[in-house]
């Protein structure tokens, strides 16, 4: 990856970074009532933050793929500050940007969301960025969910650092 290449996917980055910042943002004006399932729960969970000093990201993001292949029965026993790996997965047939969450015992509980592993996979295998480290921030596991929900939620938290 040449130096340009780098710059435009940190840039490209840093852009999925600020709509994480921006739905933060928002959960600070709308009214206690606003709901939207699916596109506004939680708002409040996401966030995006560059620090230029020490060149590192942190990220907030919702984990995707919960409700399938056990990842909701998974999710109840992740609490909120448990430390989670984000592992590589390129032979994901769905997307080969993409990125798994596990638990220290190495179970799946979902994936980061396609638009930050389209961002994070180049400069991941490139070199230029890693994972400092990653936790969960938030969790509401189905057993404390309404009736209709169908899958449990997690929030990652995690650090990048950029390297040069």
């Amino acid at each position: 990856m040449s130096m340009e290449e780098y710059r435009e996917q940190k840039e490209r980055l840093l852009r999925e970074a600020d709509k994480l910042h921006e739905r933060f943002l928002l959960s600070q004006t709308v009214g206690a009532d606003y709901f939207e399932p699916g596109m506004m729960e939680y708002l409040d969970q996401s966030e995006g933050i560059y620090n230029p000093e020490d060149d590192t990201l942190l990220l907030r993001f919702e984990a995707k793929g919960t409700r399938y292949d056990g990842r909701t029965e998974e999710i109840e026993r992740v609490r909120a500050g448990d430390r989670l790996t984000i592992l590589r997965d390129k032979e994901n047939p769905y997307n080969a940007n993409n990125f798994t969450i596990v638990t220290q015992k190495n179970r799946n509980v979902g994936h980061m969301p396609a638009e930050l592993c389209n961002a994070i996979a180049p400069l991941y295998d490139s070199g230029y960025v890693r994972f400092e480290y990653t936790k969960a921030s938030f969790v509401d596991p189905i057993s404390k969910r309404s009736r209709y929900a169908k899958q449990g939620m997690l929030f990652v938290e995690t650090v990048l650092r950029f390297q040069q």
